[in-house]
């Protein structure tokens, strides 16, 4: 039987040697290891506030703003890792200082570059974007870090022969003036629609308490500083289970769905027609680029600071602060 789509490629020794050693467009990394018998914030606010930087060139027409990448690797079974990444050491410098400021006892090591792949193993993914238009916001609001349900989902029994690489990249939304304006005049048109009466066969009703607070979310997300983000999932050794995988790891991102808003973050198994084009996302997730593989969507620096939040669960694969 032809197959016509692929889920997975197998690398050969010149690939995997160039995506375990390649050059990243953001090569100067973070790793955080949070404290072991302190709790750690449910959202990194002082991060989300301090990177956001906003660049333009050819007179505010195109977003040149950096990029910054939140990276989850598991190495090895026994080996979770939680590192940032930045394209200069001034940024990197800023990192250390908000995460330190948001986590006091937070230990800060430097990070690595490349991917954890070897000959003969097998690369495939996802992707993760909203599930809905990317006016509704995901949720916010938590009473521990919402990482840790990713987390769990990577102890050291899980998937044993896999590897993974949870990449989310964000930068601030600017540039592109009339993207951004059709972006919010189509917002503010979902707003008019769920704070007017709704016609009916007999009459009209009133907005429900539910369209209320969902137009009070889309007004505020509208009005507020913005970062296109992308959420990748890089899966290694995991050969024809690949899907099976992406839904496993994408399943543990349901904590962020907003009940309110309706929002969420789906799922994409990367599955092209071609086996390069695997090869292709393996190299986008290695140099940390936007380009070619993202399905980017806009978040504030709340929903960012939660995507971005380190964890508060005890478990031995999790590489904690020393005393």
């Amino acid at each position: 039987m032809t197959v016509l789509r692929y889920n997975h490629a197998e690398l050969d020794e010149d690939t995997a040697e160039n995506l375990a050693t390649g050059v990243t467009k953001l090569p100067y990394t973070v790793e955080a290891r949070p404290p072991r018998d302190e709790d750690t914030p449910s959202k990194l606010q002082n991060l989300a506030d301090g990177v956001l930087e906003y660049q333009t060139k050819y007179l505010g027409l195109k977003n040149t703003s950096p990029t910054i990448a939140y990276e989850i690797r598991r190495t090895t079974p026994g080996k979770l890792q939680f590192q940032y990444a930045a394209p200069t050491k001034r940024l990197e410098r800023k990192i250390r200082t908000h995460l330190t400021n948001d986590t006091p006892h937070v230990e800060l090591k430097e990070g690595v570059n490349g991917l954890p792949i070897r000959e003969e193993d097998t690369v495939g993914g996802g992707l993760l974007t909203a599930g809905r238009t990317d006016w509704y916001p995901l949720k916010t609001s938590f009473d521990q870090p919402p990482v840790d349900s990713v987390v769990a989902a990577l102890h050291r029994h899980a998937m044993q022969n896999t590897r993974f690489v949870i990449q989310i990249l964000f930068r601030p939304v600017i540039g592109q003036p009339l993207r951004r304006y059709y972006w919010r005049k189509r917002a503010y048109q979902r707003i008019g629609h769920l704070r007017r009466e709704k016609e009916k066969l007999w009459g009209s009703r009133p907005p429900t308490p539910r369209e209320k607070k969902q137009a009070d979310a889309i007004e505020n997300k509208a009005g507020s500083p913005r970062f296109h983000v992308s959420i990748r999932l890089l899966i290694i050794n995991a050969a024809e289970y690949t899907p099976s995988r992406v839904k496993e790891i994408s399943g543990a991102f349901n904590t962020y769905e907003n009940p309110e808003t309706g929002q969420y973050l789906n799922a994409t198994t990367v599955t092209p027609f071609r086996r390069s084009q695997i090869l292709s996302f393996a190299q986008a997730v290695q140099r940390r680029e936007f380009q070619g593989w993202s399905q980017k969507f806009q978040a504030t620096k709340d929903e960012l600071s939660a995507l971005l939040s380190l964890p508060n669960r005890k478990q031995d694969n999790i590489q904690n602060a020393q005393p």
